[in-house]
């Protein structure tokens, strides 16, 4: 057990906490990651299209790269099933990654696919997003 969580810690901790670039970029170079890109939510409610939706929504990346998550204080970010995003509705994914509320979590992605997540007190009103991996 303890020699299938220490790649997983290693990876964990290697996204764990990006450097942003010189010109402010929201993708960086983190060690152990290809690239970096960011996803974020929004307290803001002045505009109710983009406080009930991830930037971007829906991102694709290459093998290897790393998504930091930072999610203001009224949203998470949850992984979720491909059924549960079309049904807007279900459980979270077990073994899925997770950032809660108000937290910055990055999350390594080292094989092809596409994960859902979404945020889970505003599924309903489409808060949901795809990461596909290439």
């Amino acid at each position: 057990m303890k020699k299938l969580l220490l790649p997983l810690i290693i990876a964990f901790t290697a996204c764990s906490s990006p450097k942003e670039d010189t010109a402010g970029s929201t993708n960086a170079t983190i060690e152990g990651c290809g690239t970096v890109h960011t996803v974020t939510s929004t307290d803001d409610t002045s505009d109710m299209d983009v406080y009930m939706d991830f930037d971007p929504e829906d991102l694709t990346i290459a093998v290897g790269d790393c998504v930091n998550f930072v999610m203001s204080n009224t949203h998470n970010a949850v992984e979720v099933s491909q059924e549960t995003y079309e049904n807007r509705s279900g459980p979270a994914l077990d073994g899925g990654f997770s950032v809660g509320y108000g937290e910055t979590g990055s999350v390594y992605f080292g094989e092809a696919g596409t994960h859902y997540y979404v945020c889970e007190p505003h599924i309903y009103m489409d808060m949901v997003g795809t990461i596909t991996v290439e």
